[in-house]
């Protein structure tokens, strides 16, 4: 018999709310001869280990078989017992999902510890989430025990993963970054690839070495475009139809907006975000990006991308943000303290906005289209400026300049 466990998961209340109420876990007999017979057992783990649940089942040859298992509880784990000659062609993946059936990262396991005749472990992890922690002695190999010291070398990793490569912008590549990391490196982010770099606490791009975690040596990201890259897959099929996406920023739900907050619950950038196309004769491209609970203490460049930059930007903190292509489809609980010259905005909602501000459409892509509770320093803006009758009392009262048409929303004047 060969004995897969998930090992101890824990799965305690967010706010009075466990992030995992369901583990679906499915399994697959890549085998077209061998059958297997599969026994899980699930165990509460509340000071003493108790069976909760009990399954057994057959598992044919080319067969993949989903299940369903309660999960709302403080920690839990999962063993499944098969058959000696199936272990080498049986896979087995395990997805916790929240209330509303979305995945939770944090509990999404591809094969987990593998218990030999011997008793020892030998762990496996997802080949799209790797692990970096700038405090380990290096240079790992992206398992939660050993994990990258180079946020760089999780990045290659994941984006060169044979799921990536096989399907391009499809695959999820999740880094997982410890918190209090200090990465001291520049990084680049490869085209065609969906990239997302998670913190589970702070952690900082730079140095590190001034007061509040400020870096005295700025380090950059590096977005990369390129259509050709993209096609490569596109051209496949709708089976691979997907856009380049990069995420920065931490699961905590806090705000950059603070330079205290930030360095307290968020992610710093200390140099500049650049979107660089690569392409040769072709710069148009569509492309997603986010910031989760960030500080961008650098600039938003464009580089040679032309295309469409779908930006989302949620409890953070820019500088300076110039892009013709760039769509400000989300800004909430944010703050700009320089210059944005974008192509447009869908939906702003109570955010600070202090630097000059020029678009050329309020867009409808992202509704309600319009600038919501939000302030405003004493700046210019040029181009359409629609918002609520509250941001245009602070947009009054701030002395701030239009150039172009206003629409106040909900007014009754």
């Amino acid at each position: 018999m060969t004995i897969l466990s998930t090992g101890p998961i824990e799965n305690s209340p967010v706010s009075g709310v466990r992030p995992t109420q369901q583990v679906t876990i499915k399994f697959v007999n890549r085998d077209s001869i061998i059958s297997s017979t599969i026994q899980v057992e699930g165990y509460v783990l509340n000071g003493t280990r108790t069976l909760y649940a009990q399954d057994e089942f057959v598992l044919s040859p080319n067969q993949v078989i989903t299940k369903n298992y309660y999960a709302d509880l403080n920690a839990f784990e999962f063993i499944f017992t098969l058959e000696e000659a199936a272990s080498e062609v049986t896979q087995i993946s395990a997805w916790g999902k929240n209330s509303s059936g979305q995945l939770v990262t944090a509990h999404r396991l591809v094969s987990s510890e593998v218990l030999d005749t011997a008793g020892t472990t030998v762990f496996e992890w997802g080949e799209t989430i790797f692990w970096a922690d700038s405090a380990v002695p290096g240079p790992g190999s992206g398992s939660p025990f050993n994990p990258f010291k180079s946020l760089q070398a999780a990045i290659d990793e994941a984006a060169n993963s044979p799921l990536a490569v096989a399907i391009g912008m499809r695959a999820r590549c999740i880094v997982l970054i410890a918190a209090n990391s200090i990465f001291d490196e520049d990084i680049v982010i490869p085209p065609a690839r969906h990239i997302q770099l998670l913190g589970l606490g702070p952690w900082v791009l730079g140095n590190s070495d001034l007061a509040n975690f400020a870096s005295s040596t700025p380090r950059n990201v590096t977005i990369q475009t390129s259509q050709a890259a993209e096609d490569v897959y596109l051209v496949q099929g709708p089976t691979f139809d997907a856009r380049p996406v990069t995420v920065l920023g931490t699961f905590d739900n806090g705000t950059s907006v603070s330079t205290h907050t930030n360095y307290t619950d968020g992610a710093i950038i200390s140099g500049n975000i650049t979107f660089q196309n690569v392409a040769v004769g072709d710069p148009f491209t569509t492309i997603e990006f986010q910031l989760l609970n960030a500080r961008v203490v650098g600039d938003i460049v464009q580089s040679g991308h032309m295309g469409n930059l779908n930006t989302y930007l949620y409890h953070s903190r820019i500088n300076t943000m110039v892009h013709t292509g760039l769509n400000i489809q989300r800004m909430v609980d944010s703050q700009s303290d320089g210059i944005i010259n974008v192509r447009g905005y869908s939906h702003i909602t109570n955010t600070n906005i202090i630097g000059a501000v020029t678009v050329t459409l309020a867009l409808a892509d992202v509704p309600p289209t319009g600038i919501f509770s939000s302030q405003f320093g004493t700046i210019t803006w040029t181009g359409p400026l629609t918002l609520d009758a509250a941001s245009n009392y602070y947009f009054v009262n701030s002395g701030s300049t239009l150039i172009g048409t206003k629409t106040v929303l909900f007014s009754l004047a």
